[in-house]
């Protein structure tokens, strides 16, 4: 009986009527269509979030999604690209649920402080030696690191040509590199 489905109602007849597929069609046609991406799907889990039992537990969540919904699913073209971005979108909700798991004591804090007065003790010294270069090498320097200039930027504004701006940099940053041994020695 695999023929059109033929009803009829109060002795008239209609038909064919496209017969509904029964469940165990229905779970052999989802196995087909997205157990092949199961492995891509766990990939990009652990990928995201680190962990393969999170990644388990994100992709087995996913396909409980893709089921509910299967009916909608039938219209999907790209069904891989929907299920990796159904996999991003779990991963990016329960990394954000995440709480933060490490705990700051005081000695902790109390290093981050120094290494934070150590840093900005440094760069006031590395400042300062920048300043103690010839004007156009400190300029070249200050435009390259602090405003993150490029070549042709720092040569636009210095008006130079881009070979000048390699050779002030080259001879700055020998000058820093003596000055930086001379402080180490103290």
């Amino acid at each position: 009986m695999n023929g059109p489905c033929f009803f009829s109602l109060h002795g008239v007849r209609f038909g064919p009527v496209a017969r509904l597929p029964s469940m165990k069609q229905e779970t052999e046609q989802f196995k087909r269509d997205y157990l092949p991406m199961q492995s891509a799907m766990q990939r990009m889990a652990e990928a995201l979030l680190g962990s393969e039992e999170d990644a388990a537990d994100v992709v087995q969540d996913c396909f409980v999604t893709l089921w509910d919904e299967r009916e909608k699913l039938r219209r999907v073209v790209n069904r891989e690209a929907w299920c990796i971005t159904l996999v991003k979108r779990r991963c990016v909700d329960l990394l954000r649920k995440r709480k933060p798991t490490v705990e700051l004591d005081e000695r902790t804090m109390a290093r981050a402080e120094e290494e934070s007065a150590s840093a900005e003790e440094r760069l006031r010294v590395a400042l300062q030696m920048v300043d103690r270069l010839p004007e156009r090498q400190a300029q070249a320097v200050r435009l390259k690191h602090l405003e993150a200039a490029d070549t042709e930027r720092i040569a636009s504004e210095m008006h130079i040509s881009t070979g000048n701006v390699y050779t002030l940099l080259s001879r700055a940053y020998s000058t820093l590199k003596q000055m930086i041994l001379e402080y180490e020695k103290r």
